[in-house]
């Protein structure tokens, strides 16, 4: 058997994330893998995106969009289009 799980978080502002991934085996042979990334947007990021002509506001949303920028082959329509609104409104300046 074979399992992976896939955690990202982004800290937007004073926002706070509590994650918990958990993966379990209990067969011989059994390949686990696990990734987390959890962070805020490093001033730098900005500035470096302001110093080539975009406004912070459009510095951040490009961030953003970059971070949760998600497509998943076989995700549901439905959760595809939940997830591009939370990135639109993240653009829109939350």
């Amino acid at each position: 058997t074979r399992g992976h799980i896939e955690c990202k978080g982004l800290i937007l502002k004073d926002g706070i994330i509590h994650a918990i991934p958990e993966i379990e085996g209990t067969l011989t042979g059994t390949e686990l893998s696990h990734e987390a990334a959890v962070g805020k947007i490093a001033r730098h990021e900005i500035e470096y995106l302001m110093a080539r002509g975009l406004s912070e506001e459009e510095a951040t949303a490009t961030i953003i969009r970059g971070f949760l920028d998600v497509k998943i082959s076989g995700l549901p329509e439905v959760l595809q289009k939940q997830i591009d609104a939370a990135i639109d409104k993240a653009e829109s300046g939350f």
